[in-house]
């Protein structure tokens, strides 16, 4: 059965997206089968980021809604056959999550791996990803709202029956750090409350990356950090770092 995993954060801007489409290439293209599904209706950027923009026909409102087949509103990654997404609507809607558990559970057996990217903050979206996850990925940057912002969800998977949750500290700069208001990578890690999961660089070639829905390249650092979180996933146990 698969293993379902939440992406989210307090505050919009952290990365969140652009990690969870490398997050979920990179399980990919070691040979599990994923599915990333994005619930962010109205700021819908999982299909640009992935490459599969040009494919997108149905979203996933119209899933849980019942307009098409799961299947149907499935895209296939242009690198690799081994991930397959479902977009958020490009325009806002008054998508009912309520079945939501439910879609997640009907495909278990057919991925190693589904990835739910969140919307921002504590909306209906968020909370049917709690409910159908077992794994919380908090992506944060290493400032005081976004650690304060990263608390209160770290809080809330917990009170939503959460006990595994993690923390990726995403655009990190080590010029920059000294103006964050922490001493040391520990105060971030204890302020959210989650365990450290991977430290992701502030980096041109992940941003060029993400508008052009291309990979990283094979050797570049950043591919190796993203590979190495998903190693982690995946049980194995490799050192951090930074």
């Amino acid at each position: 059965m698969a293993k379902v995993m939440m992406i989210a954060s307090g505050k919009g801007g952290t990365g969140k997206s652009t990690v969870a489409v490398f997050m979920a290439s990179e399980l990919a293209l070691s040979g599990s089968k994923t599915l990333l599904i994005e619930l962010d209706a109205g700021l819908r950027s999982v299909d640009v980021i992935s490459g599969t923009g040009r494919q997108a026909v149905y979203d996933i409102s119209d899933v849980l809604k019942g307009r098409c087949d799961p299947r149907k509103a499935t895209l296939t990654s242009p690198h690799t056959d081994n991930l397959h997404i479902i977009a958020a609507p490009y325009k806002s809607s008054d998508t009912d999550f309520t079945g939501f558990k439910r879609l997640t559970d009907s495909l278990y057996e057919d991925y190693d791996y589904i990835l739910i990217d969140t919307a921002a903050g504590l909306a209906d979206a968020f909370y049917a990803a709690c409910e159908a996850a077992t794994l919380g990925v908090i992506v944060a940057t290493a400032d005081v709202i976004s650690v304060r912002d990263g608390r209160l969800v770290s809080d809330e998977m917990y009170d939503a029956g959460l006990r595994d949750i993690r923390l990726i500290i995403n655009k990190f700069s080590r010029d920059n750090f000294k103006y964050s208001g922490f001493e040391d990578l520990d105060r971030i890690i204890d302020g959210v409350c989650a365990r450290l999961l991977g430290v992701i660089p502030a980096s041109a070639a992940i941003s060029k990356c993400a508008i052009n829905g291309s990979l990283l390249a094979p050797l570049s650092p950043e591919r190796q950090i993203f590979r190495a979180i998903c190693r982690r996933i995946q049980g194995q146990d490799v050192q951090i770092i930074i």
